[in-house]
């Protein structure tokens, strides 16, 4: 399966603004593993005070 020629197919382009579609591709994929990543992180809670004092 080629990716270029379905997308070719469907658009009639295999780029936007001017730059390659696998830059896009690559960019949201980035942009998914930074979204995710915040998602996790702020959705942690603080750790204890007592556990990170050792007491």
């Amino acid at each position: 399966m080629n990716w270029t020629q379905i997308f070719l197919k469907l658009f009639g382009v295999t780029e936007l603004f001017g730059i390659s579609l696998g830059f896009w591709i690559a960019m949201g994929v980035c942009l998914l593993v930074v979204v995710g990543m915040n998602l996790v992180f702020w959705g942690m809670k603080p750790a204890d005070q007592t556990k990170r004092q050792g007491k």
